[in-house]
């Protein structure tokens, strides 16, 4: 990814898969299937940047489908 312009992060959950899809993809960048909290899990979000890293968000939407 290009740090010095924004990028469009869009994450898809169902069960317990998540798919992370950067500036527009089709094909995701990241598949994680095997969400440890199981696929009938409540809570919050969270995002989590590394210590020490600046990191910088605008226009945060979370929808429900």
């Amino acid at each position: 990814m290009e740090m010095k312009k924004g990028n469009t992060i869009r994450i898809e959950v169902k069960d317990a898969q998540a798919k992370l899809f950067i500036n527009g993809n089709q094909q995701p960048s990241l598949i994680v299937s095997d969400l440890k909290h199981g696929a009938n899990a409540t809570g919050s979000i969270a995002l989590w940047i590394e210590t020490g890293t600046e990191g910088y968000s605008k226009a945060l939407k979370i929808t429900k489908n």
